[in-house]
């Protein structure tokens, strides 16, 4: 009898391969360094990379941007879903259900995946921001935010976001990170993305299962975490003393691994250099300093590093990102992403069928219901 390997949570198994990311060792997007990327291009540059599979010409991205721009249109039925949705309602179970419902007027709706995918891809690139803007407009009871061609989509993305336009740091701080979230490999949501299309779903039916994981209540208690402990912190001079006794009374680090590791995730590396990049450019340094007193002390007192988690909620902390709002902001980073392994999954035509192990009981004797008990 062959040996039957049991990996809980599958982890550590290959479960498919992939030309889109490697997040292990360099971190790359089909073979392009995205610290490179993320310094050098575009959030749109990127997004065409991820779905057509080469880093655009000036032309190819004027037409993604033209494409963008004609489809960044709710239709009103979608409007009035927004509108209708009880107050306890947050922005990702918006998302979850609203993606679904522009799936059914998608104008390429029923087709399958290899045709119609990447124009699929530009509709949900066009609309998500417009339902999060939506949504955070009913919320505080502001005027909307109209997209302009003066921003990039990044920095209309943010301002959906957030009700107002970008100062210039802001907008370039912004456009990285979404460049460094675009793509997190074969994590839950992609993973889920990608069964679903194996499956035969439609692309946007995908999307929906691959947000459906961040919709939970406590997806985006991460941040608001760590954003509670820089707070209790307090003063620089604390930030030693402060981690070692959390670290000795074995309470929680929020924001770092609970695994020793020897090294960080190369993407809270990249998104560090972006947080103390705006700190330098808009001179507010002061919690960028601290965070890193914070990071050297878990280093030093547990061999911790710090998970995306940590450098993400001071970046969007710091562009005016509300806290309900910092899960939403990583899922338009993720479209291009999920985008991508859909259509690629598609294209490979594999089913993905892991089997279970029954751990019940080995068998009971069945009785008819007139001699139960």
């Amino acid at each position: 009898m062959a040996l039957e390997m049991f990996h809980p949570g599958l982890e550590g198994v290959i479960a498919g391969e992939t030309e889109i990311s490697c997040c292990e060792g360099e971190f790359v997007y089909r073979g392009y360094s995205v610290c490179d990327l993320a310094e050098g291009a575009s959030f749109l540059e990127v997004a065409h990379l991820l779905l057509a599979e080469e880093l655009p010409t000036q032309e190819q991205l004027a037409d993604f941007r033209s494409l963008l721009w004609d489809n960044a249109v709710l239709p009103e039925c979608v409007v009035r879903f927004v509108h209708d949705l009880p107050l306890h309602v947050g922005p990702l179970e918006m998302l979850r259900t609203g993606v679904s419902l522009l799936g059914n007027h998608d104008p390429q709706c029923g087709e399958p995946v290899n045709r119609a995918g990447v124009l699929q891809a530009i509709r949900l690139l066009a609309c998500v921001p417009r339902l999060l803007g939506e949504w955070r407009r009913l919320r505080d009871g502001r005027p909307p935010f109209e997209p302009t061609p003066l921003l990039t989509y990044s920095g209309n993305v943010l301002a959906q976001l957030t009700g107002r336009e970008p100062s210039a740091p802001a907008e370039r701080a912004f456009m990285a990170s979404l460049i460094i979230s675009a793509d997190f490999g074969f994590d839950p949501s992609t993973f889920a993305a990608r069964v679903a299309a194996s499956c035969g779903a439609s692309l946007i039916s995908a999307v929906t299962a691959a947000i459906a994981p961040f919709a939970e209540p406590s997806s985006g208690s991460c941040h608001a975490a760590v954003l509670d402990m820089l707070a209790a912190v307090g003063p620089l001079a604390n930030a030693e003393r402060w981690v070692r006794y959390r670290v000795g009374e074995s309470l929680p680090l929020p924001g770092f691994s609970t695994d020793r590791a020897v090294a960080a995730d190369p993407r809270a590396t990249l998104l560090t250099r972006v947080c103390r990049r705006l700190a330098d450019e808009t001179g507010a340094c002061e919690t960028e300093t601290l965070a890193e007193a914070v990071e050297v002390a878990a280093w030093e007192a547990a061999r911790r590093p710090p998970t995306v988690a940590w450098p993400a909620a001071r970046l969007y902390d710091a562009l005016g990102i509300d806290p309900d709002l910092h899960v939403a902001a990583n899922v338009c980073g993720r479209l291009a992403g999920w985008c991508a392994h859909i259509i690629e999954q598609t294209e490979e035509g594999d089913g993905i069928q892991p089997r279970s192990r029954y751990r019940g009981v080995e068998r009971m004797t069945f009785e008819p219901i007139e001699f139960r008990g």
